[in-house]
């Protein structure tokens, strides 16, 4: 049987989401965060940083990535700020 996935850190990838995923990691320290008196807000990651990071990766279809992308950081605010 042929594996639908790759695990990566007890996640469960489909082989076309890796690449996406992968970038998405890389850019950890590239957040845009707002602190205030109400504690840190994170509005989501820099994209300059983000298009650099797909350069620098070597990355082909930067767009179809940057969707995939988009998608797992909008997951990630969610988690992220909820309070």
């Amino acid at each position: 049987m042929k594996e639908r996935y790759a695990r990566a850190n007890d996640t469960e990838l489909w082989p076309e989401h890796r690449e996406a995923f992968e970038t998405f990691c890389a850019c950890a320290t590239q957040w845009r965060v707002i602190a205030g008196m109400g504690g840190a807000i994170h509005q989501g990651i820099d994209y300059t940083a983000l298009e650099s990071v797909m350069r620098m990766r070597g990355i082909e279809d930067q767009a179809a990535s940057f969707e995939q992308i988009r998608l797992i950081e909008s997951g990630a605010l969610g988690v992220i700020n909820k309070r």
